[in-house]
């Protein structure tokens, strides 16, 4: 059978705002039409949609048991998708402002079971407002359109859909959009995977980047994190990028303690050391170091305090007996003149029995040593600057960046994790306007769980 200049009208009145289209000019060939079931049809159908769009459609139908057999696949090319936007209301909660569609759908049908396999691609795809929909779930779906439109503006999808007919809810273009709202909600909950999934990999790990606690210089490999981060935004041109800098009060306070202690030890035992310079580690082997360290415990914590300790050390520690009788009768003598020593508590045998002594004096140091508050809060401002110039050196654009008020972390162990979080990038303000603070539109990333 030949079709020549016919119509097909398609309405879906299931949506919150009812779907209807033409395609009109179909032409083509049904052959081997037979009502009798087990014996298919074979059909290849052209037509156009609206005005610029092209509907294909070629396979087998079993015109007696549509339901129970069907492998068709269908091409649809420069659809508006304006005229989806009953869909996308209805699923996304937004109408479409402008876009053009393109599809490649294949679909079989086999026992009333659906299994398709879709190619949606998606080119300068703008929504408009909202729509209020029960069906809709409230995502970010502006976040999800920027990472994944590439710098032609285009969205490729793959997209697998299955379904029963006998399900009562049953709609192909209900399942193709609930799909793409699955896609769309993995996207927005997890937005640095996503990323990564389509630059390779490995995007669960760009989401913080990594310092060594009390500093805030970048290692080698967040630079790396940032540098495929810097790929990644240069090839989705609507992303920007946030970081949230962080300090801890436990990791970052402790290490900024012991680097001032380990500088001020270096310097008594006699040390000359440049600004910023690494004093290394504290040898308690060392006799200098050993001196530098009883020095420094009697200036800073009192001499009093370094007497009670070495003499509670000695108690905890005690010497084995002399072997000779003078020092058999100094040891009765010394303990008739010196009285009974005070006995230790437990807290202080734990501490001090088996411990080196001048390791000790570091660690009454390191506890003693002050570190205010604001200190480490400008270690976590020097954090986000080191990561935005990073970024900005590695070509991306300052109004894509930017960097937010610190905050506390817990920390874990000797490092402190800094947040990143993905946004969508601000239209360029008119020449009249003044320009953003930051180039990135707020509240637009989602939330990302902390580490550990």
């Amino acid at each position: 059978m030949t079709v020549n200049a016919n119509e097909m009208d398609f309405a879906d009145e299931s949506l919150a705002l009812p779907f209807g289209t033409r395609i009109h000019s179909l032409k083509g060939t049904v052959n081997g039409i037979d009502l009798a079931k087990g014996r298919p049809a074979q059909l290849e159908l052209d037509g156009q949609v609206d005005d610029y769009g092209l509907a294909r459609a070629v396979g087998q139908i079993d015109l007696a048991d549509p339901t129970g057999y069907t492998d068709i696949k269908v091409v649809f090319r420069n659809v508006e998708m304006n005229r989806l936007t009953p869909y996308s209301a209805t699923f996304a909660g937004r109408r479409i402002e402008s876009g053009k569609l393109s599809l490649d759908l294949e679909y079989k049908i086999k026992a009333r079971q659906l299994e398709g396999d879709n190619k949606i691609v998606m080119d300068k795809l703008t929504l408009g407002e909202r729509v209020e929909s029960p069906t809709a779930k409230n995502l970010p779906l502006d976040l999800a359109i920027a990472i994944l439109q590439d710098g032609d503006g285009v969205i490729d999808l793959g997209l697998p859909v299955s379904g029963s007919l006998d399900d009562p809810q049953f709609s192909y273009g209900a399942i193709v959009w609930k799909a793409i709202v699955n896609v769309i909600t993995k996207i927005v909950t997890a937005p640095f995977r996503a990323l990564g999934n389509l630059f390779g990999g490995g995007g669960e790990k760009l989401e913080y980047i990594a310092f060594d606690a009390g500093e805030a210089g970048l290692l080698p490999p967040e630079r790396d994190k940032l540098r495929q981060l810097a790929q990644a935004l240069a090839k989705r041109p609507n992303l920007s990028l946030t970081a949230t800098p962080a300090w801890s009060p436990l990791a970052d306070r402790l290490a900024v303690k012991e680097a001032r202690v380990r500088r001020a030890v270096a310097t008594a035992a006699g040390r000359k050391l440049a600004a910023g310079e690494d004093p290394g580690p504290v040898s308690t082997a060392d006799a200098e170091v050993q001196e530098a360290l009883e020095r420094l415990y009697g200036e800073r914590i009192g001499r009093d305090a370094l007497r009670s300790l070495k003499a509670r050390h000695a108690q905890a520690n005690p010497a084995p007996p002399p072997s000779g009788t003078a020092g058999k009768l100094m040891a009765r003598l010394s303990g008739l003149v010196k009285g009974k020593p005070e006995p230790l508590t437990a807290e202080e045998s734990a501490r001090l029995q088996g411990a080196d002594l001048h390791g000790v004096l570091y660690q009454g140091l390191v506890d003693r040593e002050p570190v205010a508050d604001g200190e480490l809060a400008a270690i976590a401002e020097a954090r986000g600057a080191a990561i935005r110039q990073e970024l900005l050196a590695a070509g991306v654009p300052p109004e894509r960046l930017s960097v937010k008020a610190v905050e506390q972390v817990a920390g874990d162990g000797r490092e402190v994790a800094v947040r990143l979080g993905l946004g969508v990038a601000r239209k360029a303000a008119p020449a009249t306007s003044p320009a953003g603070d930051n180039g990135v539109a707020p509240e637009q990333s989602a939330p990302v769980a902390e580490p550990g």
